[in-house]
């Protein structure tokens, strides 16, 4: 059997999976059965099952928020539109947040994508590679030791970095949902957040930072210098305290290098 021949039957079969009403043409690929139609259903419930324990694992808080029903037929909904593209389940799931901001049935309730698109930063970050941290005594000891301007440097970020920014609570829905919290469920929630998501080992943090800390960091993840960024956040508030910042930036384990030219020092 050739590959191509071998590329048409598998492709055949996914379609028969995702789509339903073509299992009429994926018949001629099995011995006559009177039970084919049956099996062909199995595979598709299982795979639903894995799309939405998939989904589940990355978006516990949205579970919680629509029910194990609704979230099922979403599951179901959007392995359709979006089917898996890579062999690791833990990369399912990145379109859910535009996904939702497609679908009629979410109308209702326009905070779902933002909060799935802050449980996808927290989902990459925990399974993001590791890197060695860059602390500040060590970053001062290196710019003493080369005498390079610390205003111009560049800084490699964490693979497990990210930033979130909405027009919604989503901060506080999230932290509603969490074990053990004491904070129930936000009385307004349009009310805009920023917000910081990094992590110490395994363990990944999720931090509510004001606005001019979110553009400061936002500017340092384009490339800009820490000049450059700590004059936008200066711009959005003459109090921003750099000092407290830079030492948080630094506690939550952001950065892994440094640049002061085209070489990473």
């Amino acid at each position: 059997m050739s590959t191509s021949s071998l590329a048409q039957i598998q492709q055949q079969f996914a379609t028969a999976l995702l789509q339903p009403e073509t299992a009429m043409d994926a018949g001629k690929l099995f011995a006559a059965h009177p039970a084919q139609d049956d099996r062909l259903a199995l595979y598709r419930g299982n795979l639903t099952a894995i799309w939405t324990a998939a989904l589940r694992n990355a978006y516990p808080v949205l579970h919680a928020l629509v029910g194990e029903d609704y979230f099922a037929q979403m599951a179901r909904s959007f392995g359709r539109s979006f089917p898996s593209e890579s062999g690791d389940l833990n990369d399912f799931g990145a379109h859910l947040p535009a996904f939702l901001r497609q679908t009629p049935d979410a109308a209702d309730y326009p905070y779902f994508p933002d909060v799935a698109a802050l449980e996808w930063h927290i989902h990459r970050a925990y399974y993001a590679a590791d890197a060695d941290i860059l602390s500040l005594p060590a970053l001062v000891q290196l710019v003493g030791e080369t005498g390079q301007d610390l205003q111009q440097a560049r800084f490699d970020l964490h693979p497990a970095f990210g930033l979130h920014a909405s027009d919604w609570a989503t901060f506080a829905i999230w932290l509603a949902h969490q074990p053990g919290t004491q904070t129930g469920f936000p009385e307004q929630i349009r009310h805009s957040s920023h917000g910081l998501i990094s992590r110490t080992l395994w363990s990944v943090e999720l931090t509510d930072i004001p606005q001019p800390a979110y553009l400061a960091l936002q500017a340092l993840q384009a490339g800009a210098s820490l000049s450059e960024a700590l004059e936008t956040a200066v711009n959005a508030d003459c109090d921003f305290d750099i000092n407290s910042n830079l030492q948080a930036w630094f506690h939550a384990g952001l950065f892994t290098g440094v640049r002061f030219s085209d070489d990473s020092l």
